[in-house]
């Protein structure tokens, strides 16, 4: 299922999965652009629930953001 979040002004989706053996999954890419770039490396802990796994794949996305606005300084 796609979540289509927004943080500082950048927006990006979470996308949850479930694995073969029940557990869920994340990827987030951003979604300025038309085309998605992979904003997050792929996981490799799995979580219990979608919510689990989508509260934290918007938590690694703003942690990415957050380290591409340091790289850049903030405007």
């Amino acid at each position: 299922m796609e979540h289509e979040e927004r943080y500082m002004g950048r927006r990006f989706v979470v996308t949850t999965r479930q694995t073969s053996a029940g557990e869920w999954s994340y990827s987030a890419e951003t979604a300025d652009t038309q085309r998605r770039a992979p904003l997050v490396e792929d996981p490799k802990i799995t979580y219990s629930s979608e919510e689990e796994a989508a509260r934290a794949g918007v938590s690694a996305a703003a942690g990415a953001i957050d380290r591409t606005r340091t790289i850049r300084g903030k405007p």
